[in-house]
């Protein structure tokens, strides 16, 4: 184990759905962890593309993106693990509970993870804003994100069927909280922003929904991002404006 506190690079709250799965997954394991946040959206850095931007994300590691652990070797040299499943991974070596108890639970968690990190681009596409809420948009609605959504609402769906009223549930996918439902936490906070909700296919996977989005660790990184002032123009969905929502609950 690392022989001094782990710090876990981040972006802006608000805009950086990779850096709250990293960050929920420690959270919640109620793991020992400093955070460096970088911040993008100042008058100084208003984002990505200038020298100053490249110079602020290159303190993250070699990668330049978040989110990226930097932790102490018994050497006291730092060892920088980025991209966020290979963060989980490290962290599983000593904290196995991140994972599916069951190898067969553990192997579909693991592969649901990596399907996350690579797909799901009809529904990723919509710009991951926690403040921002908006009225649904049938033009954006199109067959891909048709398809995306019946497919992670079928994955809820099963899922929770399978282990709902199970010793030692507690309303995750599997049962207790575990990695896969921090992959899915971004997603579900999309759902919500671009109003979505509706569209999510099945009793227990909109049960899910809503379980997964009032957990206090959750909560928790809505209030940080509420209190961030930082605005991003390119992740406020340009032509969007219009469509902004007043009087929601978050």
């Amino acid at each position: 184990m690392a022989s001094s506190v782990p710090t876990l690079f981040i972006l802006n709250r608000n805009y950086s759905s990779w850096s709250l799965r990293a960050w929920l997954v420690m959270r919640a394991f109620k793991l020992t962890f400093n955070v460096e946040l970088l911040l993008l959206g100042t008058p100084e850095i208003p984002d990505m593309g200038i020298p100053a931007a490249a110079a602020l994300m290159s303190r993250a590691g070699p990668t330049s993106k978040v989110p990226a652990l930097h932790v102490e070797k018994p050497t006291g040299e730092i060892h920088i693990v980025f991209e966020t499943l290979a963060i989980l991974e490290y962290l599983a070596e000593d904290y196995p509970e991140i994972w599916p108890t069951d190898r067969y639970d553990r192997a579909l968690a693991r592969s649901l993870a990596a399907e996350m990190a690579t797909g799901f681009w009809g529904i990723r596409k919509y710009a991951h804003n926690i403040r921002g809420r908006y009225a649904f948009d049938p033009e954006l609605y199109t067959d891909d994100t048709i398809t995306q959504l019946a497919r992670v609402s079928s994955i809820w769906e099963d899922l929770r069927s399978k282990h709902a009223g199970k010793e030692g549930d507690k309303g995750f996918l599997f049962g207790r909280f575990t990695a896969i439902d921090a992959m899915y936490t971004p997603l579900a906070f999309r759902i919500q922003s671009y109003s979505l909700k509706d569209k999510i296919q099945g009793k227990r996977a909109q049960d899910y929904f809503k379980h997964l989005l009032s957990t206090e660790e959750v909560k928790e990184w809505v209030d940080l991002s509420k209190k961030e002032k930082e605005v991003i123009p390119a992740d406020e969905m340009p032509g969007y404006e219009g469509r902004q929502l007043t009087n929601v609950d978050y």
